[in-house]
């Protein structure tokens, strides 16, 4: 189990004492609660690895985790993490699988699968499926002409308001990184969206060695339940607020 320690040292008490200009045992709770922000902020890279590990247990270490390491040092944030098992569509049957959720405050959505060479989850899990969702309203000025080939790539859907709703399949952090940088993003996304948070074993089930597809209602239901989980301000952003589902 991965913990997060704060590491202090005699060096560390001694140099509040001299910036003090008293012993520790004449410290107050105030400068007591000071010093240990003080050490504290120096773990923030220990904190980040605690928290992953919590988040994906020992995937952080896997390229899978590495993947969803890049998207966090952008920005996104992990709302959903799920197991489920491939029913032998895309991958072997039976095998172990997470699905992970980020969002990014810009308005983003990031949806990820996994795979890896045996049945179980271990050292070569990798990422099987990803999509990124979002939708834009124009470029930036200064938008770089890399930004221009990469909104022209992917699946889209153009409004009459002229914002476009984007999808992509695959796509490269650094690619995101300069969709970040470059675009215009459009919150809350229009209602409707097509962007899809489901796994296989959410629309598909193996029934006496046959694969079934399930009912396209039950599909919906599923992922509205997810996204019910979300934070209120990214159901808002996704366009399903409970007031807008009335």
């Amino acid at each position: 189990m991965n913990t997060l320690n704060l590491e202090i040292k005699k060096e560390d008490i001694y140099g509040w004492e001299e910036k003090l200009g008293k012993g520790y045992e004449n410290w107050s709770e105030e400068e007591k609660v000071a010093f240990l922000v003080s050490i504290a902020s120096k773990n923030v890279p220990a904190l980040d690895a605690c928290i992953n590990h919590l988040q994906l247990g020992d995937l952080g270490q896997t390229p899978f985790g590495s993947k969803i390491s890049s998207l966090q040092k952008l920005g996104f944030r992990i709302l959903m993490v799920n197991d489920f098992k491939y029913v032998g569509i895309t991958d072997r049957i039976g095998k172990q699988a997470k699905e992970v959720i980020l969002f990014h405050p810009s308005g983003l959505l990031y949806y990820a699968t996994s795979t890896q060479e045996g049945l179980s989850l271990g050292r070569t899990t990798d990422v099987k499926r990803s999509e990124l969702y979002f939708q834009v309203s124009t470029l930036k000025e200064d938008a770089s002409n890399e930004a221009f080939r990469l909104l022209n790539k992917g699946s889209g859907i153009q409004y009459s308001d002229k914002t476009i709703f984007k999808s992509y399949t695959g796509i490269k952090t650094q690619e995101i990184e300069t969709l970040l940088n470059n675009c215009n993003f459009v919150e809350p996304w229009s209602v409707g969206a097509p962007f899809s948070l489901l796994n296989e074993s959410d629309v598909c089930e193996c029934v006496n060695g046959k694969i079934m597809q399930k009912f396209d209602v039950e599909d919906a239901e599923r992922q509205i339940e997810k996204i019910d989980l979300f934070p209120e301000e990214v159901k808002i952003c996704l366009g399903y607020s409970k007031q807008k589902r009335k």
